[in-house]
């Protein structure tokens, strides 16, 4: 592979492009390859991105890796701003696809840092091609069976589907952000606003290109194997979208993993905590001690305590009853709020309706100290009793429904007897 040096502006120039012959189609790989003299020899360390990610995404992440081995961002079709659709790949065929580019650039072995949607083909290619992966890294990863997180990510199709770019983009930023955590990770109203309108603006293509990423992660049946070579897996302490023990379950699969959790971030930990991300991605790529980095812990996966998975406290309102509406049968229920927090509520119907189901798509809450309707999605029900899930759709109201739960709520009787006991112990 030929390598240049690196620079702010190289970074930003037009991608080097390689065309692959796969499975009777050409396809594309768009890449930059950069490396500073003196470290020809190293293993590359590619990068493979999430949604919404370019190049320049991981700029302070190359710019640190570069110091020691040669960089490669890589978008395969219709990943990162390679703008060819592929709806006929799985992504089991993007891990194929990677090994040919490997191939086609005559590179023997690779390190892998594979980040939220990158995560899964990282994992593909290194199970599926050991003899070329010498390390691999991977931030923000799940299995994709989580009731919950399939929910949200058919409802975003949806919305793409029916145009609605507002809801779709409040959507993204909720599922992205842990709104509930703001305090602890630092994201301001400005980076929310700032993603909110970069998602807007997709146009005709990226919209395409999502809405396919996202159809093969629902396609994708689970990891069959796992990788075999040395493996870091990466997650923010208050990562809702991908939870951090999801990622450890994915990392006691792994048969020389170590799990690491970014402390005060969520699932774009390497954005909110830049510093201690890089360090970290950088020692493991250098097969250093992960011990002592500041804003970090390091846990042996099969010791991690994954018996509290919430990341959110419930809590039950005062005032009761409340309206649940169904829109497209223009029909109301009252109901009792069990609990409730950002990401969703436990509902108790006053009068039983078995029409209720995971089937309802128009169920509106009526919360009347915000002014605002919030759209659920049923996911469990048990007699009178509804576990739903709360899909935000305008960020104001998502705004106005963290105000509510901050200020007008009392704790669950659970989380306030925990609340008392840590009290006591103080």
């Amino acid at each position: 592979m030929q390598f240049s040096r690196f620079s702010a502006a190289a970074l930003k120039a037009a991608p080097s492009i390689c065309t692959i012959r796969f499975q009777q189609q050409i396809y594309k790989v768009e890449f930059q390859a950069f490396c500073e003299p003196g470290n020809e020899h190293r293993t590359p360390v590619l990068f493979l991105g999430g949604a919404f990610q370019s190049f320049s995404s991981f700029r302070s992440e190359a710019e640190r890796v570069l110091t020691t081995h040669p960089v490669i961002l890589a978008d395969l079709p219709s990943q990162g701003s390679n703008d060819q659709l592929a709806p006929e790949l799985s992504l089991e065929d993007y891990a194929d696809l990677l090994n040919l580019f490997c191939d086609s650039q005559s590179l023997q072995r690779i390190t892998l840092l594979g980040i939220s949607y990158g995560s899964a083909m990282a994992t593909l290619f290194a199970h599926r091609h050991p003899q070329k992966t010498e390390r691999l890294l991977l931030s923000g990863i799940t299995c994709f069976r989580r009731d919950s997180l399939i929910t949200l990510l058919e409802d975003s199709l949806d919305l793409l589907a029916q145009g609605d770019m507002q809801a779709f983009a409040t959507t993204a930023v909720c599922n992205l952000i842990n709104h509930s955590r703001l305090t602890e990770t630092d994201v301001s109203p400005t980076y929310r606003r700032l993603l909110f309108r970069q998602i807007t603006r997709l146009n005709d293509n990226e919209r395409m290109r999502y809405a396919q990423n996202t159809k093969r992660l629902l396609d994708f049946a689970g990891f069959t194997g796992f990788p075999q070579c040395p493996t870091l897996i990466a997650t923010g302490e208050f990562d809702n979208f991908t939870l951090p023990a999801e990622n450890a379950a994915v990392a006691r699969q792994c048969q020389q993993a170590v799990f690491a959790v970014i402390n005060n971030a969520d699932h774009l930990a390497q954005f909110e905590r830049k510093e201690a991300a890089t360090e970290l991605f950088h020692r493991f790529m250098k097969g250093d001690s992960l011990e002592g980095i500041q804003g970090t812990e390091i846990f042996n996966p099969q010791a991690f305590d994954s018996a509290d998975q919430r990341l959110q406290s419930r809590q039950r309102p005062l005032a009761q009853p409340y309206l649940l509406k169904d829109r497209s049968k223009d029909k109301h229920h009252e109901v009792r709020i069990k609990n409730i927090n950002f990401a969703g509520c436990e509902l108790e119907l006053m009068q039983s309706d078995l029409s209720l189901s995971d089937n309802c798509k128009s169920l509106w809450l009526e919360i009347p100290h915000t002014g605002n309707s919030y759209h659920v999605r049923i996911l469990a029900r048990e007699r009178k009793t509804l576990r739903c899930l709360i899909i935000q759709r305008d960020l104001n109201h998502a705004d106005e429904l963290l105000d509510y739960l901050k200020h007008h709520l009392l704790l669950s009787g659970k989380d306030q007897q925990a609340k008392d006991n840590q009290q006591k112990m103080a």
